[in-house]
């Protein structure tokens, strides 16, 4: 059992490392769109066409991806009302209360993210001519992350943030 437990560890340490470096992708693929057109719009008094539609879908993909990776790293907004010291059985209710409503929030994102890619494939973006649900895809995608890290934590699944942060913090050691 330990075994399935450090494989599905494993894989969600890699598939989440994939989200950072997807995100951090994305985020610079936006940033050179809106930089370009900036220029070109305001220098060559012309632009791309399709940049603004682009970075648009690429700033969508960033937040959604973004939204997961601070999900499995615990980087949201969160409330420390109660302090930190509570008796096992209340911390671990509390805990187990917390990751039960991120997979109902996640279940959501889930059944109305493949509805709404459903609903708007029929349409097409004017300037890429893409089909507009390219743009929503990643609402069910981000949903499956999200619950697999809900699921993970309700199973006691252990992930390594350790294996994580090395990988992102070994350059700042180096220099």
């Amino acid at each position: 059992m330990n075994n399935i437990k450090a494989r599905i560890s494993q894989l969600m340490n890699r598939i989440h490392i994939g989200s950072i470096y997807l995100a951090m992708v994305l985020l610079v693929g936006m940033c050179i769109i809106i930089i370009i057109n900036v220029f070109m719009r305001y220098v060559l008094n012309s632009g791309l066409r399709w940049g603004e539609e682009v970075a648009k879908l690429l700033m969508v993909w960033f937040t959604f991806i973004a939204m997961a990776v601070g999900v499995k790293q615990g980087l949201h907004i969160s409330l420390h009302l109660l302090p930190k010291k509570l008796p096992g059985k209340l911390d671990g209710f509390l805990i187990f209360m917390k990751d039960f409503v991120i997979l109902i929030i996640a279940v959501v994102f889930l059944i109305y993210g493949i509805k709404l890619v459903q609903f708007t494939s029929t349409s097409i973006m004017p300037a890429t001519e893409w089909p507009s649900s390219i743009l929503y895809l990643i609402l069910p995608i981000s949903a499956v992350l999200i619950a697999s890290e809900a699921l993970m934590d309700i199973f006691g699944i252990e992930d390594n943030p350790e294996e994580i942060e090395a990988i992102f913090t070994q350059g700042e050691h180096n220099g």
